[in-house]
């Protein structure tokens, strides 16, 4: 009897040493840039610069990641993962903290993050810097740019970030620029859409959307590059990129239903 209350006892413990056993700094903006840092210095050389994977498996937008507890991820950033390549680290377990921060960012909604920046000055800077002209918002702004009325729920701060600092990285479909010249001299600017062996949509600035028969075309001139500026960081310098990722990661036209206390 004794000896069955001694390992009931010792199981409930580990239960309960489970349970309390969380990232004491998740979610901080803090925690998370100083966990960007040292992931770049000790862990992008195998899961990739942008965690997109590399020797070591994916860790940005990961099933792994994302279901997986904070006492697992601990362990095995700091013990390792047996029968991998996944070494132990030797760094103090309030470093492996804010690199867990920081990956566990890159998997999280904006809109669920926490941000160092102001929503309201961030909202000013997207209507001055010119980003209106191109992005909608709840129906508002441009066209050639991608919708940005849900951004905070489908995108994770950290690839907010990349989008606004590296445009040039990857491309939303739908939206690259090209320069349509016609057999008849005529000339059309846009951004591609719905294009086939046989016709190209075009749609231009002003959000017309022309029907282009490629018979009629005589070259295509594709931009190797995003019709977006890439000189943000050195536009808005760091608190106004930080107050326009605020307002950016705002944006969620279905809102989730705040989480009740768990009781």
């Amino acid at each position: 009897m004794f000896r069955a209350l001694g390992v009931l006892l010792a199981c409930s413990l580990a239960a309960q040493r489970r349970d309390e056993l969380r990232n004491p700094v998740d979610g901080s903006p803090e925690a998370i840039e100083a966990g960007r840092k040292l992931y770049v210095n000790s862990c992008s050389g195998c899961h990739g610069a942008n965690a997109e994977g590399g020797r070591g498996p994916r860790l940005h937008s990961s099933r792994f990641v994302r279901n997986a507890g904070d006492e697992r991820l601990f362990d095995s950033l700091k013990s390792g993962i047996k029968g991998s390549d996944m070494p132990a680290t030797p760094l103090p377990d309030d470093q492996i903290w804010r690199i867990l921060a920081f990956v566990r960012s890159l998997n999280a909604s904006a809109y669920e993050t926490p941000v160092a920046g102001d929503a309201a000055a961030g909202g000013q800077l997207f209507e001055s810097a010119g980003c209106r002209n191109c992005h909608q918002i709840a129906g508002k702004g441009g066209v050639l740019g991608p919708d940005l009325t849900n951004l905070g729920l489908t995108r994770s701060v950290a690839s907010i970030r990349e989008s606004i600092l590296k445009p040039n990285e990857r491309w939303t479909e739908g939206h690259r620029g090209v320069t349509v010249i016609f057999r008849d001299g005529g000339k059309l600017e846009g951004v591609a859409r719905n294009n086939t062996n046989y016709a190209l949509q075009v749609l231009d600035a002003r959000g017309a959307l022309h029907h282009v028969d490629k018979a009629q075309v005589e070259e295509l001139a594709w931009s190797r590059k995003s019709l977006m500026p890439e000189d943000y960081q050195t536009r808005l310098g760091r608190q106004g990129l930080n107050d326009l990722i605020a307002f950016l990661s705002r944006q969620a036209g279905r809102a989730p239903a705040p989480k009740e206390e768990a009781r």
